[in-house]
């Protein structure tokens, strides 16, 4: 239904602020019974089938318990989003009303703006004349400006009420998702990320950076990972508008396996993708860029971290260098992958933007000295004989550490992992600057006369240096 300017004029934020409060009120009362509802399902004292059943139907009831609370938490959180954007809408919907009025022009009901000054009598001489055409010029300009701000309040409108009725849809028909919570307050916080994630693709939709049907997939992990780390709506609408990106781009990463790492617990996990082994060099890369703007950041300096180097600002700059050097170390791709998996190795992405990958065969074992080393886009951790090279990177990964090849097999260090990554990526940023035989040569001679300037540059404590 389109929305139509006296309906605007109707619309109260107060009504919508007010049935958001009693939502959250609900919510509240349904999350006060988790205690409740965890002690009811330990019946200690009543064994057998009967028990068994109710168990099972208590946690059915929590279970739906969960699903009641999240749709609670996304309507009430866009019903207060609503609210809020209604409130500040009727103001420009006063100040466009008292334009209109002072210059004696009337917006009607359809949004349509009309001049309602009576006629001017003729012009007793020609500086009248003159003063009048000037009037005319002038309350022109104002019609122009009413009716571009009627329009754009018709817009805002429609908007508005769109993302308002696409979180109500979801609801009515089950969407809203828990995102797996174990509790009722995390519940609620599923159903309130939906609701801002929601609001984020209507604005994406509203700017013509998005199309089709409700985006699902990767790419609503996409926008779920930058609602969580507070991305800024236009650095993903420049992300968008820069490189082209579209729900498509992101099914390279369909069929691969996820790898997740939440080390601190906090609830915003970063992902890594196993490569396929048969994967070529183009999708290898185009899956490493994903993975970069899938994760929307890195967490390398993330909760006050001590590191070597200033946070990177994640956006299109940052993806663009990362394409830039991509193409640089192209060998990386063309070349590496194939050979490390050739030879047993396997390889993750990482949201860092480069490839991490261990174990393989003899052959495969002298391109990885010391803790690990990086060879263009590709770090090859220094763990080169585990039984399973894909579990081993899932262990890695998952750990949040650097990992190390011990006399008993391969184990975790304390290096973290974000900070890990950050400096092999910058020796990925050396190659490219320097290319492939320079790079070489460079390193050779620091060895050969006791220099540590490659080191140094990507950061000595970054690297477990220190």
């Amino acid at each position: 239904m389109t929305i139509g300017y006296d309906d605007v004029r109707r619309w109260d934020g107060n009504a919508l602020d007010t049935t958001a409060a009693n939502l959250r009120g609900r919510r509240d009362k349904l999350i006060g019974l988790q205690d409740e509802l965890d002690d009811a399902k330990k019946l200690p004292q009543w064994r057998g089938a009967a028990a068994d059943a109710a168990r099972a139907s208590l946690g059915t009831t929590r279970n739906k318990a969960e699903v009641m609370v999240a749709e609670l938490s996304a309507v009430s959180r866009a019903l207060q989003d609503a609210s809020d954007a209604v409130t500040t809408l009727k103001t420009r919907v006063a100040n466009n009303e008292s334009l209109a009025g002072s210059y004696q022009f009337r917006i009607g009901n359809d949004g349509s703006v009309t001049d309602v000054r009576p006629p001017d009598p003729p012009p007793r001489s020609r500086f009248e004349a003159e003063d009048r055409a000037e009037t005319r010029r002038y309350r022109a300009t104002i019609m122009k400006q009413l009716v571009q701000e009627t329009a754009a309040i018709l817009t805002t409108a429609n908007d508005i009420d769109a993302t308002l009725a696409q979180v109500m849809h979801l609801a009515q028909d089950g969407k809203i998702s828990d995102h797996d919570a174990t509790t009722l307050a995390d519940a609620a916080k599923g159903g309130e990320l939906d609701a801002r994630v929601d609001e984020l693709e209507q604005h994406l939709r509203d700017a013509g950076l998005l199309t089709g049907p409700p985006v699902s997939g990767h790419y609503r992990q996409w926008l779920e990972n930058a609602v969580r780390r507070g991305v800024p709506l236009d650095t993903i609408k420049k992300m968008i508008a820069d490189h082209h990106l579209t729900p498509e781009d992101f099914r390279v990463l369909d069929g691969m396996e996820e790898i997740r790492e939440d080390e601190d617990g906090d609830g915003i996990y970063k992902s890594f993708f196993l490569l396929p082994t048969d994967i070529s060099g183009d999708d290898a890369a185009k899956a490493v860029r994903m993975t970069y703007i899938l994760n929307a950041g890195t967490d390398y300096g993330a909760g006050g971290q001590q590191t070597d180097f200033a946070p990177t600002p994640y956006g299109s700059e940052e993806l663009q260098r990362i394409i830039d050097r991509q193409k640089k170390n192209d060998w990386s791709y063309d070349e590496d992958v194939g050979f490390v998996h050739f030879n047993g190795g396997r390889l993750v992405t990482t949201p860092n933007g480069m490839m991490m990958g261990l174990g393989g065969n003899a052959v495969q074992d002298v391109y990885s000295q010391n803790g690990g080393t990086t060879y263009g886009d590709t770090f090859m951790l220094n763990v080169d004989d585990p039984q399973d090279a894909a579990k081993q990177l899932r262990d890695v990964v998952t750990s949040g550490r650097t990992w190390y090849q011990g006399d008993n097999g391969p184990y975790q260090g304390q290096l973290d992992l974000d900070r890990l990554l950050h400096h092999e990526e910058r020796h990925s940023q050396q190659w490219a600057r320097e290319g492939y035989t320079h790079f070489l040569a460079s390193y050779g001679w620091e060895k050969m006369t006791g220099g540590n300037q490659t080191e140094e540059g990507a950061g000595l404590s970054d690297g477990g240096y220190r």
